[in-house]
């Protein structure tokens, strides 16, 4: 064979293969134009974990390489839009990673349903973008996932029926809301419901107001001031504490729910048991009408202020929160104040069995593993043979229990309904369970 012919052979084939390569859209905020480390920090490490993922799989299937091809969002809606058509119109894309912030998906949701292309965006939580958009998809749970699967966990799973929510007063809303809403479906009860404003570094007119409410709802026996008679007939009944003479002992004011649990009234008056008119706050009190306390707070500064102002008023009830509590160091840092802590969680990974990419901080191996895994998720689904927008849309609508580095991913209406739910007590931080709602 003339060797110029073959040479024109091995050229076609190779262009071939190559014009006929799957290509992912990327959409991420590089913020290229900036001058800031800091503002192009988020998107170079999404990247960064983007990228590691790709390299895997190629790795993994040489002769079916995927190419991603990577735009700039800049945090700009308009940029978003006009990126997600450029992606749109090149046939070869069958997928989009991207984009980050609600405010650059919410208002450009419904280009991916225009252009019948799956769009995953792996840390968007506003609710309800990928439940109106057949094409759209939200690996992160939305903030009214968060609040009805903590309301499903405690119900459920602690068995409390009662709650207070302690909630800022705009995005902590976002929570408490539908957390509220899915205790109340479920037969349960809010009590007590006060709201505060996310500028206000004290908290102590909102926290006693709370106090009050929660304590006028109860009744209690103050064991420093009950009279022998009274203390024997409480110590040959059947109450929840192991060791009555430490209530004693301790001078403790408790709640006869929290001796007694739901049935508490008809005991007490079978006893002839005196409940105390007035509670005297200086000491330490146990309520047990109200069950816990939902705080969703805005971000994890907020940690030192909310549960050191918590704590100063002696409410004594659980706290539960949102994945916002979820920084360690936050939480060491004031563990003389957190008794009893549990919140959900978009993040978690255990060190031991995940190699952490090096010089990334706590905020950077969070943004690695979002962009790592929402691309993974994709990756693994064309391994599987869909190589089409049509085909990987139906496939990723398909997920259930996929197990990402992160998190799991369970997609209902294509929006991720699991967390892992933690609990910090006694200084330790621990992943308790994953929780689909």
């Amino acid at each position: 064979m003339n060797y110029r012919i073959l040479i024109f052979l091995l050229l076609l084939f190779f262009n071939s293969n190559l014009y006929s390569q799957i290509r992912i859209g990327v959409a991420i905020p590089l913020m290229n134009s900036s001058d800031s480390r800091e503002e192009k920090s988020l998107g170079a490490e999404m990247l960064r974990g983007i990228k590691d993922a790709v390299a895997e799989y190629n790795r993994e299937n040489p002769s079916a390489k995927v190419e991603i091809i990577t735009e700039d969002t800049k945090k700009d809606p308009a940029e978003t839009l006009q990126i997600l058509n450029k992606f749109g119109s090149n046939d070869k894309v069958i997928a989009v990673l991207g984009p980050v912030f609600s405010n650059e998906l919410a208002p450009n949701a419904g280009a991916a349903e225009f252009h019948k292309m799956p769009v995953v965006t792996p840390t968007s939580t506003q609710n309800f973008l990928a439940e109106k958009n057949p094409y759209l998809f939200q690996l992160n749970p939305t903030y009214d996932v968060r609040g009805r699967a903590m309301a499903k966990y405690a119900m459920d799973s602690l068995k409390m029926k009662r709650f207070a929510v302690f909630s800022e007063d705009s995005y902590g809303k976002n929570f408490a809301e539908s957390f509220s809403d899915e205790v109340t479906k479920d037969g349960g009860d809010i009590t007590v419901k006060i709201f505060y404003s996310k500028d206000d570094n004290d908290l102590t007119q909102e926290l006693e107001e709370l106090e009050n409410k929660i304590f006028s709802l109860d009744k209690f026996i103050d064991f420093g001031n009950i009279s022998s008679e009274q203390f024997e007939k409480i110590k040959n009944s059947k109450i929840k504490f192991s060791y009555p003479d430490s209530l004693k002992n301790e001078n403790l004011i408790v709640s006869i729910y929290k001796l007694y649990g739901s049935n508490a009234d008809r005991i007490i008056d079978s006893l002839k048991l005196k409940v105390s008119d007035k509670i005297d706050t200086k000491k330490t009190v146990l309520p047990g009408f109200v069950e816990a306390i939902y705080i969703p707070i805005s971000t994890y500064l907020e940690i030192p202020k909310m549960i050191s102002q918590y704590f100063s008023e002696h409410i004594n009830l659980p706290v539960l929160g949102t994945s916002d509590w979820n920084n360690k160091a936050a939480l060491e840092e004031n563990k003389i104040y957190i008794k009893n802590l549990y919140f959900d969680s978009d993040f978690n990974i255990d060190e031991n069995e995940v190699s952490v990419p090096d010089k990334l901080s706590e905020s950077g191996i969070k943004n690695y593993y979002f962009g790592y895994d929402g691309m993974k998720l994709i990756l693994d689904k064309i391994a599987e043979g869909n190589n089409t927008r049509q085909s990987l849309n139906k496939a990723l609508e398909e997920t259930e229990n996929y197990k990402a580095v992160h998190n799991k991913v369970t997609l209902k209406n294509r929006t991720n309904h699991n967390l892992s739910i933690m609990r910090f007590r006694k200084g330790e931080l621990i992943k308790i369970t994953d929780f689909s709602y």
